[in-house]
C-alpha cells in the first residue's frame, strides 16, 4: 500500500510539474531532452535545495551565449570594429536584455517556478534563462544550443533594435562620461497622467531636462539635449 502511494505521489509530481516543464521546453526550444535533470536542476534555486542548485549551470550558460553571440555578430558584422562589437555583445547578453527575451518567450507563464526563491519572477528569469542554456549545452552539444540560442535572440531581440539602441543619446552621453569620468543622475518627476520630465545632473551640475510619456523616454530626452550642450553631437 505504501509503495502504490509513493508512485500515486510521484504520477502527480511529474504530471503537474516536471513533465509540464519537459514538454514545454521541449516545445519552446523545438529539441527532444535526454537529460531532464540537468534542466530541473537549472530551475532550482538554491533556497531549495540542501544539494544542488542551478547556480553552477547558469556559469557555464553564461560563458556558453557570450560565445554563441560572439561568434554570430563576429561573422555578421564583418567591418564592424572591436569596441562597437563589445558594445553589442553587451547589449545581447545584458540582464535587461535577457529578462525582457524570457519574458517574450513566454518562460515566466510557461515554466513551473516554484523551486525558485521568493522574488519577483523577473528578478531571477535572466538567470533561470541563462541556466536553461547551460543545461541544454550538456544535454544537447553546442550546434544546436547556437542554433537555438540565435533563433531566439532573432525572434525575441532583434540585432537592429539593439544597433539602433547603440547609437541613442543615453547610451552616447554615459559613453562619454565613462571616459571622463564624470557621474551621470537622472532625477525624474511625474507631470501628471503618462507624462515625465527627467532632469540631468552631471556630477552636481544641473545640465538639461527632457519630457515623455514614459521615465525611459523623458531620460532619452533629456540626455539628446544634454549631448547637444556638451557639444558631443550636432544639433538636429
Amino acid at each position: 500500500m505504501t509503495a502504490i502511494l509513493v508512485r500515486i505521489k510521484d504520477f502527480f509530481r511529474r504530471s503537474t510539474g516536471d513533465s509540464t516543464n519537459k514538454a514545454f521546453l521541449e516545445d519552446c526550444f523545438s529539441i527532444r531532452i535526454k537529460q531532464f535533470n540537468q534542466f530541473e536542476l537549472a530551475l532550482t534555486h538554491r533556497s531549495h535545495s540542501a544539494g544542488a542548485d542551478n547556480e553552477r549551470l547558469e556559469l557555464l550558460g553564461d560563458a556558453v551565449l557570450d560565445l554563441i553571440v560572439a561568434d554570430y555578430i563576429y561573422h555578421r558584422f564583418q567591418e564592424m570594429d572591436e569596441g562597437l562589437l563589445t558594445k553589442l555583445k553587451s547589449k545581447f547578453i545584458s540582464r535587461d536584455n535577457l529578462i525582457a527575451i524570457a519574458t517574450k518567450e513566454g518562460l515566466t507563464e510557461g515554466l513551473n517556478l516554484s523551486k525558485q526563491k521568493d522574488l519577483e519572477q523577473e528578478l531571477i528569469i535572466g538567470n533561470v534563462l541563462e541556466a536553461i542554456f547551460g543545461a541544454m549545452y550538456i544535454d544537447q552539444g553546442y550546434e544546436i544550443c547556437r542554433n537555438r540560442a540565435i533563433r531566439m535572440f532573432e525572434r525575441s531581440s532583434p540585432v537592429e533594435e539593439l544597433l539602433a539602441d547603440l547609437h541613442d543619446p543615453k547610451s552616447q552621453l554615459l559613453e562619454w562620461a565613462q571616459k571622463c569620468k564624470k557621474e551621470v543622475r537622472f532625477v525624474i518627476d511625474p507631470k501628471g497622467r503618462d507624462r515625465f520630465e527627467a532632469r540631468l545632473f552631471l556630477d552636481e551640475d544641473f545640465i538639461s531636462k527632457g519630457i515623455g510619456k514614459s521615465k525611459k523616454k523623458s531620460e532619452k530626452n533629456a540626455a539628446r539635449q544634454a549631448i547637444v550642450e556638451l557639444g558631443i553631437a550636432k544639433p538636429e
